[in-house]
């Protein structure tokens, strides 16, 4: 566990509610939230919780925007993941088809369904367990959000990549036998492909601009005698 620091320790707790204080109350429902969205290739709650870590009081006050676009987003996500099913059921024989072995299009679009999908809900098992005890706990800690993040981007960047190699490599006649015969498919592709590139670049400024708060909290930390330490008190 890491000890919270100065800054940290802000962060509103459910105790905030009866201030009826919107910023306190939006910020805590992106927190509760992130975890579900870790299904999701956009995570617009590690946004937040990045802009909080940089600037609290920022962090608060766009929170209820990002309370709004987590919920547009995973409607949107849900869409998409059905579509991504009822795709692979209707365009099976696509798996067989005599541009699988060269396009790898039903398989692709099998792997960026299930794999993003499984890993995001076992990192949001994992993070629901942590801030629950953490909220219960009468010791209070905090785990660094890029050790939730980090996964995530690592997949998209390889789901990404790959996408963007076999769409470029598709053959002009495979392009015509999915649009004739799987069209329904080959759009999932299409959009799976923009989804993962995009989610990739989000993700790695994500984790980037995290990982260099992290180290400004231990630099500061270091620095700093007045921020409570690992085995000593904040001093008066």
């Amino acid at each position: 566990s890491v000890a919270m620091s100065a800054e940290e320790s802000k962060e509103p707790k459910l105790e905030d509610l009866k201030d009826l204080n919107m910023d306190n109350i939006s910020a805590l429902i992106v927190k509760w939230v992130s975890p579900v969205e870790q299904v999701s290739p956009f995570k617009l709650g590690d946004v937040q919780k990045t802009i909080a870590d940089i600037h609290q009081e920022t962090g608060n006050a766009v929170a209820p925007f990002f309370v709004a676009g987590q919920i547009v987003f995973l409607l949107l996500f849900l869409a998409y993941f059905v579509m991504g099913i009822i795709a692979l059921c209707l365009d099976f024989p696509a798996m067989d088809a005599p541009c699988a072995k060269d396009s790898w299009v039903w398989l692709y679009v099998l792997l960026v369904v299930v794999i993003p999908t499984s890993v995001g809900f076992v990192i949001g098992m994992v993070q629901t367990v942590v801030q629950w005890v953490s909220t219960s706990s009468p010791v209070k800690f905090e785990v660094p959000s890029i050790y939730f993040n980090l996964p995530a981007p690592i997949i998209y960047i390889t789901l990404g990549v790959l996408g963007i190699v076999l769409w470029a490599n598709m053959s002009e006649q495979c392009d015509t036998f999915y649009s004739q015969n799987h069209g329904m498919l080959l759009v999932i592709f299409h959009i799976q492909v923009i989804i993962m590139s995009v989610a990739a670049f989000l993700g790695v400024v994500t984790v980037w601009v995290q990982l260099m708060v992290l180290i400004r909290g231990w630099t500061n930390q270091e620095s700093d005698p007045l921020l409570p330490k690992e085995g000593g008190d904040k001093k008066n």
